[in-house]
């Protein structure tokens, strides 16, 4: 459980200034408040009388003035739908208990919400209201793909036209020119010799060379380290992966990205778009855009000046636009964006679940046998097999999120149970399916070996038991055209530094460490205090 002190102080550090006072509590006012004013056309021709408010002379006035709209709005025109609420409690005006209860427990409100109402149920979110379904409507959602989209939800959830948010823009463009070239270029070569190449000259610049002692590391900050140059390496291509501008770049704005929209979603929708000019996190992201910029705009001069072919995606996105306009910049830092975040948690979290269930040994036995026999290419990942169920039970028990397949409905739609959903309303399932007694034996303990007997059966499991594989056991990488595009270069990537790690480093938990994942509302991380201790091979 994520300790309400330490939240605040979380919360102090990354969202708005340190400063206490009712204003500031009237600034964190929830977004749903906000979204319902926005939402109705009578409440929006109020902006153009609390506009000036909030430019003039007296913005403390405007201010207050938006409270009390708010608040009277929200009394008027909340929902009035039969979808129950878990997390809405008796004088909770400002939202602040919901949503406190939403970071911290928000796996056990669920499990309330499906044992309490039997049903879909809303819940209130740092991202506005959401209705979770539960699991068994994967295939309502999947026949009802066309009047869902997950890319609204990215654009509104992660800011995308604001400034510094150019990555997310990226991502959610709707020409889809960075999902093309991920499936078009990025997936039909992995460069698993370059990963791999990548990866040993990182562990021995930042881990010992001396095989006598074991020594501790950075595994927090490593694994996302080790990630973000693998990625930059064919990415950008070798020269400017090397350049310690674009490593920082790279490695950190996909984090700053996500602080800085918890730090926006803290404020009430009208007044984000003043206040995030003046959030440290916000600022964060626009310096690292300027940054990457600069670095980019050079890089991209000199190449025109040598006039010669380059194989990587910055050569790529011009090729897949085939002339049409584009940010090249956004474009990277929507690639970095989608490959280090997420895949640079699951690396950490199966490199610390092959430390806890010594794993060590069998998994170098198949590296060994495998890269022997195949070299460093894509058929050796394939044969992984312990590999590749070692990484996906570590997607099944340690998931990223605790709910998925988020969706906005473009149309209105009918869940089974003839509930109304009207166009714009949220929804996610709850992942329970991958605790499934019905599906897993034994679903609550990791078994290493499970997908490689699940494979021996034959039938659907000769495919849903790949690591890159989804289905409705195992929606990890989502579902329908919304589904991970670079899923298959993720699991390379993972691969490949786990079986380089493990050819030239023993690896441990320091002893009496006991790894544990941090919940952040749908979020779980890799444990930032994960304790491991590495030595080199001789």
């Amino acid at each position: 459980m994520f300790p309400v002190t330490r939240f605040r102080t979380y919360l102090t550090s990354f969202h708005t200034s340190r400063r206490v006072s009712q204003l500031t509590v009237f600034v964190t006012l929830s977004e749903r408040s906000f979204f319902l004013c926005l939402d109705q056309s009578k409440a929006m021709d109020l902006s153009k009388y609390i506009t000036p408010l909030l430019a003039g002379q007296y913005p403390l006035g405007g201010a207050v003035l938006v409270a009390v709209v708010a608040f009277v709005l929200l009394m008027l025109i909340a929902p009035k739908d039969s979808i129950p609420v878990i997390n809405k409690y008796p004088n909770d005006w400002f939202l602040s208990k919901a949503h406190m209860a939403f970071i911290t427990n928000a796996d056990g409100l669920i499990k309330q919400g499906f044992a309490k109402f039997n049903k879909p149920f809303r819940m209130i979110t740092l991202l506005g209201d959401r209705i979770v379904l539960p699991a068994d409507h994967f295939e309502w959602m999947r026949r009802h793909g066309p009047h869902l989209d997950h890319q609204p939800l990215v654009s509104k959830d992660f800011f995308a036209g604001y400034p510094g948010f150019d990555g997310t823009a990226a991502i959610s463009d709707p020409s889809k020119l960075l999902a093309n070239v991920i499936k078009k270029k990025l997936v039909q070569n992995p460069h698993v010799s370059k990963l791999h190449n990548n990866v040993r000259k990182d562990l021995l610049a930042a881990w010992p060379e001396q095989s006598d002692d074991w020594k501790a590391v950075d595994w927090a900050k490593d694994g996302v380290s080790l990630i973000s140059r693998m990625s930059a390496s064919v990415f950008v291509g070798e020269e400017l992966s090397r350049d310690e501008t674009w490593q920082q770049v790279s490695t950190n704005y996909g984090m700053t990205v996500f602080l800085a929209a918890r730090a926006l979603r803290a404020w009430p929708r009208l007044l984000r778009p003043i206040v995030q000019w003046f959030l440290p996190a916000c600022k964060s992201c626009r310096a690292e855009v300027q940054r990457a910029r600069e670095v980019l705009h050079k890089n991209l001069a000199k190449r025109a000046a040598e006039d010669k072919e380059h194989d990587d995606s910055i050569s790529w996105f011009g090729e897949i636009a085939g002339g049409k306009s584009y940010d090249p910049v956004a474009a990277q830092l929507g690639m970095s964006m989608a490959a280090v975040v997420t895949t640079s948690e699951l690396l950490k979290q199966t490199i610390i679940e092959i430390c806890a269930h010594d794993l060590v040994a069998p998994l170098r036995e198949e590296v060994e046998a495998v890269v022997a026999e195949h070299g460093w290419s894509p058929a050796a990942l394939t044969n992984m097999r312990l590999l590749d169920s070692v990484i996906k039970e570590t997607q099944r028990l340690n998931s990223a999120v605790i709910v998925n397949l988020d969706r906005q409905v473009l149309s209105p739609v009918t869940l089974p149970n003839g509930q109304y959903l009207p166009k714009g309303t949220a929804i996610s399932i709850y992942m329970s399916q991958l605790r499934n007694p019905e599906v897993y034996d034994n679903p609550d303990t990791f078994d290493a070996y499970r997908y490689v007997k699940l494979r021996a059966q034959g039938g659907k499991w000769i495919y849903a038991s790949s690591a890159t594989s989804t289905s409705e056991d195992h929606f990890v990488f989502g579902i329908g055209k919304p589904i991970c595009p670079g899923r298959f270069f993720a699991i390379a990537e993972v691969k490949t530094a786990i079986a380089t790690i493990l050819l030239d480093y023993d690896v441990r938990l320091a002893e009496g460490y006991k790894p544990k994942l941090m919940p952040f509302g749908f979020e779980l991380f890799a444990d930032p205090g994960v304790q491991l201790e590495v030595k080199r091979r001789s």
